[in-house]
């Protein structure tokens, strides 16, 4: 039996997880008391998206360990891959309830808080900060200057309500989303990109409408602007700070569009909004997919001349990525975001203020803030 466990886990390692259920049905036939067998092919039927024998397992598994936290947080991520957004709420709260530093279980319950507008009633510190937060209200109109004063308020606002509480959680997150039921699968078109450096063939129809902002008070008026206005396809947008190594820039938000024809309506759309929101100029651009896709192959950035076009063969690479790793497709039934700040919202905005000073942005030097032990930003800053 030694042998067939060592197989599993080799397969484990490979990302084989067809593999490695094949051997753990074997396993199990003979060994069905022991539960670790259990948890593994669930594991497995995890990765694969087949939520439902997965959770037969991860019952097998409760019945037995009904406190364990990694069974809970596995339980969560599983509901939140799925859609089921309070059960996942549900269960990281109980990892955590039973394993309080438990990092994983963390970051799941601050994301499914994200995308829920039903949030569980309960007395853990995560729910408490979050519906304070998700309770300050921000008076908004796209034909309206936003007052410095009243971003400086919001932000003072978000660091009384975070206070000290999460100090020691490693939290590394910088981008904030605002997205619809539609999800454009991002994660799955980097894996295809870094494993094989192909462009999936949806990232040639991807165009986008970046803004870059000047400092940190103009890009909170722009998350600001992200939460209250929609466009007619429902369009995801994000706002962020650039971290990656050889990508220009410092401040960047972001409308995610079908067509060029569509980013360039949008554009215009949005410089109108800003020169009012923001009483300036803001640089604007249409741009197609993402940063990474130019720097590898520049004639990706052609926008009107000498287009590059998707190779036939790169098609190949991403059915290998899709049936290794059908999770990365994320479910099309997943609720938006949540509007109004979330504690994900307010944590990472803690992270711009540390980036903003790390830059030398003069415009939050007066802003009170509580940053996390970790040294992502500094790192990521020191490899640009």
């Amino acid at each position: 039996m030694e042998d067939n466990i060592n197989k599993v886990f080799d397969f484990l390692k490979n990302n084989k997880f067809n593999d490695a259920i094949k051997s753990l049905n074997n396993i199990i036939l003979n060994n069905q008391q022991n539960i670790e067998f259990y948890n593994l092919r669930a594991i497995c039927y995890l990765q694969l998206s087949k939520y439902e024998n997965a959770k037969n397992d991860f019952d097998k598994v409760l019945s037995s360990k009904p406190n364990w936290p990694e069974l809970y947080n596995n339980l969560g991520i599983l509901y939140f891959r799925s859609g089921q957004n309070n059960l996942a709420i549900t269960n990281f709260l109980k990892s955590i309830e039973i394993k309080k530093d438990y990092e994983s279980a963390i970051f799941g319950l601050i994301k499914s808080l994200a995308y829920s507008d039903d949030v569980p009633k309960n007395n853990s510190i995560f729910i408490t900060k979050h519906n304070e937060l998700n309770n300050i209200k921000i008076s908004y109109s796209e034909n309206k200057y936003i007052e410095n004063i009243t971003v400086e308020n919001l932000l003072n606002t978000i660091s009384r309500i975070i206070s000290d509480n999460f100090i020691n959680l490693k939290f590394n997150y910088t981008q904030i989303y605002r997205k619809t039921k539609s999800d454009l699968n991002c994660n799955r078109h980097m894996k295809v990109f870094n494993t094989y450096q192909a462009i999936p063939q949806y990232c040639f129809g991807c165009y986008k409408v970046q803004i870059e902002p000047e400092n940190l008070i103009d890009l909170i008026k722009i998350y600001l602007l992200f939460d209250n206005i929609t466009f007619e396809n429902l369009n995801t947008q994000k706002c962020m700070v650039e971290t990656r190594p050889k990508i220009d820039g410092s401040y960047k938000s972001i409308v995610y569009c079908y067509s060029q024809e569509e980013a360039e309506i949008i554009k215009k759309r949005i410089s109108k909004i800003t020169k009012k929101n923001l009483d300036k100029e803001v640089k604007l651009k249409v741009k197609r997919g993402c940063s990474e896709y130019g720097i590898k192959y520049p004639e990706y950035n052609n926008l009107n001349e000498n287009i590059m076009k998707f190779k036939p063969e790169w098609k190949n690479y991403e059915n290998l990525i899709d049936n290794n790793f059908p999770h990365l497709i994320e479910d099309s039934n997943h609720p938006p975001t949540t509007k109004g700040v979330t504690l994900d919202d307010a944590l990472v905005i803690q992270n711009w203020l540390k980036y903003a000073i790390l830059i030398g942005d003069e415009t939050c030097k007066d802003i009170k803030s509580h940053f996390f032990k970790n040294e992502y930003l500094e790192k990521q800053l020191r490899l640009r």
